[in-house]
């Protein structure tokens, strides 16, 4: 399991993005699901809420899956709907930044 703490290009923190691992014992881990959880006291900007509210169930976790240089991330269903690039996560045409909280990814 990744924990990263998620924030705006304006460095504001929005929450936390949680990635969970499909196989445990593959090294580096090819896919699994993901999960946004907004931070409750200070809600983010309306368009960075919008982006992210579809990946905040826990019910419909999203998808992701390692594709050379970087990490594509699908809803559920399997659409596309974004990806992490370095510390740069892009979902639902919006930018936010990564901050690793435990290990490297």
């Amino acid at each position: 399991m990744h924990y990263f703490s998620l924030h705006s290009e304006d460095q504001t923190h929005i929450g936390f993005f949680v990635m969970t691992d499909d196989d445990e014992h593959e090294t580096p881990p090819q896919s699994g699901q993901f999960l946004v959880k907004l931070q409750s006291e200070n809600p983010p900007p309306a368009a960075a809420e919008r982006a992210l509210a579809p990946f905040q169930d826990s019910e419909t976790t999203g998808i992701w899956r390692l594709e050379k240089d970087r990490v594509g991330l699908y809803a559920a269903d399997g659409t596309p709907a974004g990806r992490i690039r370095n510390e740069y996560l892009s979902l639902g045409g919006q930018t936010f930044i990564l901050e690793d909280l435990a290990g490297t990814f």
